[in-house]
């Protein structure tokens, strides 16, 4: 993919998995802004890194935009030293009834005040229908609801009023992106020396407007700002959980739902889960808590989330002293198997011989490998490495979702 492209598909991956109920004590970095002592972030292809995306969230994220309305500013002409000099108009002078003179406006030197505050919600306007269109190809309508109409005529005036009419910070030559993110920078500083009185709501979008036109400058340092998570697993998890909620031919008999978006579940639903889960693999004084346990027309599938790029096929020979992870992985995922079967052997159940068990590994494309070690696995096991980009994807497609709740 496009770098670009890359970016606004992980940067709308990581908003749907921010809605998750996520395991904060297994993370061992949440989303969010984190220090690092490693030297920061270099520019990368296209001048575009994801130190952009912390600004981006802060900008779009946080930001009302009905709240911007409340201090938008037209622009005005002011007079100044009207009370000097004022002999020099008398003999513009009016008379009342009592012979008094006075005048009814004094001649003075006239100032505009060209960057005002409604230049800043201009600015912020143009920024936001660029980013939303052209970067996440995302409707205006779907994520500013209301403000829509307001914040496109706002974008389109600060746009005719300072840059050329295809000017964007996502779609052209990188050198000409640059430019533009200069010019802005540029007209910012202007907005904020001629605004004389700077609230709350303004600095609060002033800092984040900086933030977003200052990012990924200065990479050299030693510090910097990473928006995002450390591991990708966590996030692996939650793309695969919607996949399979998602799947309208089977039916969700458990789950580990931490990584699960909290829009496609319900109260009475995660208690059911809980109950099924203590039910089927609470044993011996151990919760067990498997990724994902499948009921469809083949029969039971247990499923566990792996974020490798490949699993061995065949287990080797483990001995007391070490056990490395994968040997790990294929020990669970057995008891997993054998617990069912036991529960619904117990039962009288014959779902009992249609038990399974699978590895979901991402991959550039759809690929199953069921095991050919010998003597066979019983429960049968398979490898199946799913399509990245085609889940994610789907998973991305909650975005819109998640803007319209907001």
């Amino acid at each position: 993919m496009a770098p670009v492209s890359a970016l606004a598909l992980l940067y709308k991956t990581l908003v749907v998995f921010r809605n998750t109920r996520r395991a904060l004590a297994r993370l061992d970095a949440l989303d969010g802004v984190e220090l690092f002592s490693d030297d920061g972030t270099d520019a990368g292809a296209d001048s575009f890194t994801f130190a952009d995306a912390l600004a981006l969230d802060t900008l779009f994220e946080r930001a009302d935009p009905m709240r911007l309305l409340g201090f938008t500013e037209t622009r005005a002409s002011t007079h100044r030293d009207t009370h000097l000099h004022i002999e020099r108009s008398w003999h513009r002078a009016l008379f009342d009834e009592d012979g008094a003179s006075y005048l009814e406006r004094a001649i003075g030197r006239r100032r505009e005040l060209r960057h005002q505050t409604g230049d800043i919600v201009g600015m912020y306007c143009f920024i936001a229908e660029d980013f939303y269109v052209r970067f996440l190809h995302e409707d205006l309508e779907t994520v500013w609801g209301n403000f829509a109409s307001e914040g496109v005529a706002l974008a389109a005036d600060f746009r005719h009023r300072y840059l050329a009419p295809d000017a964007s910070l996502y779609v052209g030559e990188p050198a000409r992106c640059e430019e533009l993110a200069e010019s802005l920078r540029h007209i910012l500083q202007l907005v904020d020396r001629n605004t004389p009185f700077r609230h709350g709501a303004y600095r609060e979008t002033y800092e984040a407007l900086y933030c977003y036109l200052h990012a990924g400058v200065g990479g050299s340092a030693n510090d910097g700002l990473v928006w995002g998570v450390k591991d990708f697993w966590a996030v692996w998890e939650s793309v695969c959980l919607v996949h399979a909620r998602e799947r309208q031919n089977s039916d969700i008999l458990t789950c580990d739902m931490e990584h699960l978006p909290v829009m496609l579940s319900t109260p009475e639903q995660r208690e059911a889960w809980l109950r099924q889960r203590a039910l089927l693999f609470a044993r011996n004084g151990i919760s067990r808590r498997p990724d994902l346990v499948q009921a469809d027309v083949a029969g039971i599938k247990i499923v566990d989330f792996k974020y490798y790029s490949y699993m061995r096929q065949k287990r080797r020979a483990s001995d007391a002293v070490h056990i490395d992870k994968i040997e790990k992985d294929y020990l669970s995922i057995e008891a997993y198997g054998l617990l069912l079967q036991n529960h619904f052997l117990r039962l009288g159940d014959p779902r009992s011989a249609s038990v399974a068990l699978e590895f979901w590994l991402p991959g550039s494309q759809a690929q199953r490998h069921t095991s050919m070690q010998q003597p066979p696995w019983d429960p049968p096991l398979s490898v199946v490495h799913l399509p990245v980009e085609e889940l994610l994807g789907g998973y991305v497609a909650l975005y819109s979702r998640l803007r319209q709740m907001q």
